[in-house]
């Protein structure tokens, strides 16, 4: 997919910490990120231009001693994100939550139920919501290994019911052209549903490279599935901006081994 061309730093002022896992909310007047470490915690950051944002501060009500990431949102302002603080097998699988977001915390936050494999060393380490609330992509990884990296990773949908999610039934054929036995991970879905970008590492040599899908119908698998051209280096985490004509990513600085903040602009 060769669309992408004018890469750009992006600034946040005020902030001088890694910047990873980024997400743009729905009305695209906030940046949300996580920092690195043993500790990751999450962060916002208001929109000035595509380039540039003003940190405002960390989300104390949902940041622990843990590891928290992966944030999303709907454009109802229900908030996802990651944390590994509950997650004590077997009496508690979940890694995936939610709240409500008011505009500077996150409040009455509780498991996000259905999406959990209730099995000792599988944990669900990203997810995208769709703008409408009622599809989730997110993943499945199986850590059983004790390793850094999952042995295997792949993304999964499950359907919105009540309260809780209910896996989709048609998941794996819908994907099928998206997993593979190599980890894919943090997917990024266009508001139509029509279009997922995501995350492939390799597991032989630890690199990465983003790759689209599109479908012409949500009921339909993803087909069309391209590499992402004119990117280098280690890089993760695509999130679309406002209009879906840019998408943000996190990229490694080999030099000082910092995570920076990119985005990049189709033509």
């Amino acid at each position: 997919y060769t669309a992408f061309s004018n890469h750009q730093r992006v600034t946040i002022i005020g902030y001088s910490g890694d910047i990873m896992e980024p997400f743009i909310s729905r009305d695209g007047t906030t940046l949300f990120f996580n920092n690195n470490g043993p500790n990751k915690d999450l962060f916002y950051a208001s929109m000035v231009n595509l380039t540039t944002f003003q940190y405002e501060g960390a989300l104390p009500s949902v940041n622990t001693s843990a590891v928290e990431g992966a944030p999303s949102m709907d454009s109802a302002g229900n908030f996802y994100f990651v944390t590994t603080a509950f997650y004590n097998p077997p009496s508690n699988y979940h890694t995936i939550y939610v709240g409500d977001w008011d505009g500077s915390t996150v409040n009455n936050v509780v498991p996000a139920a259905g999406l959990a494999i209730d099995m000792n060393g599988f944990l669900n380490f990203d997810i995208e919501i769709s703008a409408d609330g009622n599809t989730a992509y997110f993943n499945d990884g199986d850590f059983r290994g004790g390793n850094n990296f999952p042995d295997d990773a792949n993304i999964a949908i499950a359907l919105k019911s009540g309260s809780e999610f209910i896996r989709d039934v048609n998941s794996t054929n819908i994907l099928i052209n998206v997993n593979t036995t190599d980890l894919e991970y943090a997917p990024a879905i266009s508001a139509d549903q029509l279009e997922l970008f995501f995350t492939r590492l390799y597991l032989s040599n630890l690199t990465t490279e983003f790759f689209r899908a599109t479908r012409n119908s949500i009921n339909e698998s993803f087909t069309n599935v391209q590499k992402v051209d004119g990117l280098s280096g280690f890089i993760e985490g695509t999130a679309y901006s406002p209009d879906e004509r840019s998408l943000y990513y996190h990229k490694r600085n080999d030099t000082t081994g910092a995570f920076e903040l990119y985005v990049m602009t189709r033509n």
